[in-house]
């Protein structure tokens, strides 16, 4: 990896966490209205929230590892991999602090993208948007760390932010 490539990741990184944020704080705010509709739309926004995680694992898994069986569970095993260090390729970008959490958005985004017939149960939601405030409260400071990782073990010296 050179210092562009790794720009060029932390960039992508540091914006898939800003879409990641305002989607949570849309299902946040759609969920306090208290309407059935309004819990759809929390979901669903709740939804993209994970969506956009899952990219920005999808995109470090294909810049260091260049591979992710497409088998069923990969969503699953990708979690579990980027919350790993791997010696001599890259350090996690998920905390253990933050595995679980991600998981429980992980079913949450199953359930509600393959449902045909589902009625968003608030409390479910309730307790679910709790997870997504746990992993964004964290992923702008997990991208931080990971970039200067990765800048560290590879010996690259990146410009200053800002």
């Amino acid at each position: 990896m050179d210092v562009l490539e790794l720009q060029t990741l932390a960039s992508e990184l540091a914006d898939d966490a800003g879409v990641a944020a305002g989607a949570l704080e849309l299902a946040e705010r759609r969920y306090a209205e208290g309407t059935p509709a309004s819990f759809d739309s929390s979901a669903y926004h709740l939804s993209r929230c994970y969506n956009v995680i899952e990219q920005m694992g999808l995109r470090t898994a294909k810049v260091f590892e260049n591979s992710l069986d497409d088998d069923k569970g990969w969503h699953t095993e990708l979690i579990r991999r980027l919350s790993i260090r791997i010696p001599g390729v890259r350090p996690p970008l998920f905390s253990a602090e933050i595995r679980q959490p991600l998981q429980e958005l992980r079913a949450f985004r199953h359930v509600f993208v393959h449902a045909y017939d589902l009625s968003v149960d608030p409390d479910k939601l309730a307790l679910v948007l709790k997870y997504g405030r746990v992993v964004v409260d964290r992923l702008s400071a997990l991208v931080s760390a990971f970039v200067a990782a990765v800048a560290k073990e590879q010996g690259l010296e990146l410009p200053p932010v800002g």
